[in-house]
């Protein structure tokens, strides 16, 4: 087996690639009523030669931007004061992101150029963006690094998670009129700007009403209600194709992976969460990324989604290495040397996917994937 050149769609399934199309709307007010508007302006001003995965990239590249920006200023604490420039650069590279990411779209359409690999590679972007900008964002609301910050980063994944299960067991994505690629987006984009206008400062501050919690964990907590509420009417659009058990039987991996990462942060021998929690918001984030990419591959080549990936191997040694510590005191293997491992193995493991995906899809289509298809 040659594991640089992986194939993820097996040799039967390409030609369900030709035939794909991607089906879906999007109520949101906001969305058909400004960003759209908006982008459609922008569209004027793109040259019909731009590919729209050269756009997508655009996108993505505007938030490793933010990303870099933040990680050399305010280092691994996830808290302090935010310089106001940094702030106002990171809201506007996010808001310039959201018009990329409704330009890729349209571009393809108005170039003909709708494929099968700018959708995975669109949704595989959004979901690695809420890894990488949601460690900025940890920082913004001064989480630390603490189990807060990667609750901060679960509640917005799994979700997305769900909703890519969704669109491939309904063979559809209908965003309802208040959604997380809209609303969401921009109040998170809003956030950095607010931050820059009254301080980073209130976040910490305890709120007696709320049984003396700080501003961050309150926030957070409304944030998982909010998310949760919509959940369920996600589920029931899920069962109207597969039984419920089916259904909740496909998030078991990410499900897993969360815990492990849970179990770590919280029993860690040398608590090993308040020194090396980048890497865990890494490892979970680009794992996740990886499973949504999963999702939509398969989605496109009609294959059955597989109970679990690879990775959790990886998961299953930072478990084990994490109760062996418990009971005897030290951990068989160093936890943030472990952690650095595996976050590196996590991210090459991604690029890895990405690499192939795009190798094997564009072959099979016989398409350039940031060139102009004629």
């Amino acid at each position: 087996m040659n594991l640089l050149n992986y194939d993820f769609i097996a040799q039967e399934n390409l030609k369900f690639l030709k035939t794909y199309k991607y089906k879906g709307t999007d109520q949101s007010l906001l969305y058909n009523y400004v960003l759209s508007p908006f982008a459609n302006w922008c569209l004027k001003y793109v040259p019909l030669n731009v590919a729209p995965n050269t756009l997508t990239l655009l996108g993505l590249i505007c938030i490793i931007i933010c990303h870099i920006l933040f990680y050399f200023v305010m280092g691994d604490n996830f808290q302090g004061t935010i310089p106001d420039w940094l702030l106002w650069t990171t809201f506007i590279l996010h808001m310039i992101y959201m018009n990329f990411d409704n330009l890729d779209g349209k571009q393809a359409r108005r170039t003909n150029n709708s494929s099968p690999l700018g959708m995975i590679l669109d949704h595989n972007f959004d979901s690695m963006i809420i890894a990488i900008q949601g460690t900025n964002f940890v920082t913004c609301l001064q989480c630390g690094q603490s189990l807060l910050a990667f609750l901060l980063i679960c509640v917005p994944t799994y979700p997305f998670y769900i909703i890519a299960h969704e669109e491939y067991y309904t063979h559809e994505m209908n965003l309802p009129i208040i959604n997380a690629a809209a609303e969401g987006t921009v109040f998170v984009g809003s956030l950095f700007a607010i931050n820059a206008i009254f301080g980073c400062e209130f976040w910490t501050q305890k709120i007696p009403q709320f049984y003396n919690l700080q501003f961050n964990t309150v926030a957070i907590i409304m944030f998982f209600f909010v998310v949760a509420f919509g959940l369920p009417f996600v589920f029931k659009k899920i069962t109207k194709f597969v039984p419920l058990s089916k259904a909740l039987k496909s998030q078991r991996y990410m499900l897993f992976i969360g815990l492990v990462l849970f179990y770590v942060i919280l029993f860690s021998p040398s608590d090993v969460g308040s020194r090396h929690m980048r890497a865990i918001l890494y490892i979970f984030g680009f794992t996740m990324s990886k499973a949504v990419g999963i999702v939509a591959v398969y989605h496109v080549s009609n294959q059955e989604l597989p109970n679990y990936l690879n990775s959790i191997y990886l998961f299953c040694v930072l478990l084990f290495n994490t109760i062996y510590g418990q009971f005897f005191g030290n951990c068989l293997i160093e936890e943030g040397l472990l952690l650095q491992i595996t976050a590196l193995i996590t991210v090459l493991v991604h690029i890895h996917f990405l690499y192939n995906i795009t190798r094997q899809i564009s072959e099979a289509l016989k398409i350039k994937v940031f060139k102009i298809n004629k």
